[in-house]
C-alpha cells in the first residue's frame, strides 16, 4: 500500500500543478474578454475572438473542475486507510481493466478507420485540413506501433 500511496503523491503533485496552469488559462481568458490583456487569435472579426477566448476559458474551467475533483479523491484516500484500500482495489480490479483495455483498443481502431474515410471525404473540400487529418491519423498509427513494441518486450 505504500506504493499505492506514493503514486498517489506523485498524482497530486502533477493534478497540483496542472490546475494551476489551468487556473492561469481561466484568469488569461476572462482577462481578454473583459479587455484588461490582449489574447487573440490570429484571424477573425471580433465576434469569433470573443467566442475563442469563451471557449478557451470554458474549457480550461472544465478541465480544471475534473482535475480538483480527482485531486480531492486522492487527498481524502490519503487520510482515511479504509478509502485508500478502497480506491486501490476499484482502480486495480482486473474485469475493469480488461473492460477498458477492450474499449481503448476498439475506439482506436475506430478513430482511424474514420480518420482515414474523413480524410478522404474532406479533401475534396480543403487539401489542408485532409492533410491534417492524414497526420492525426498516421501519428495515431505510430504511437500504436510503438506502445506494441514497448509492451511486447515488457510482457
Amino acid at each position: 500500500m505504500e506504493g499505492y500511496k506514493e503514486k498517489l503523491k506523485l498524482q497530486n503533485w502533477i493534478l497540483g500543478f496542472s490546475c494551476a496552469i489551468l487556473a492561469c488559462f481561466c484568469v488569461l481568458g476572462l482577462l481578454a474578454e473583459m479587455g484588461v490583456v490582449e489574447l487573440t487569435p490570429i484571424s477573425g472579426d471580433s465576434h469569433w475572438k470573443s467566442q475563442w477566448r469563451g471557449g478557451i476559458s470554458g474549457a480550461s474551467f472544465g478541465i480544471l473542475v475534473l482535475m480538483l475533483i480527482g485531486l480531492i479523491r486522492n487527498l481524502v484516500a490519503m487520510k482515511d486507510e479504509k478509502k485508500l484500500k478502497k480506491q486501490y482495489i476499484k482502480e486495480h480490479d482486473e474485469r475493469k481493466i480488461q473492460i477498458q483495455t477492450a474499449a481503448q483498443a476498439a475506439s482506436c481502431r475506430t478513430f482511424l478507420i474514420l480518420g482515414l474515410v474523413a480524410a478522404i471525404v474532406v479533401g475534396y473540400f480543403h487539401m489542408i485540413i485532409s492533410l491534417v487529418i492524414l497526420s492525426c491519423v498516421f501519428a495515431q498509427s505510430f504511437l500504436t506501433l510503438i506502445y506494441k513494441l514497448y509492451y511486447s518486450k515488457k510482457f
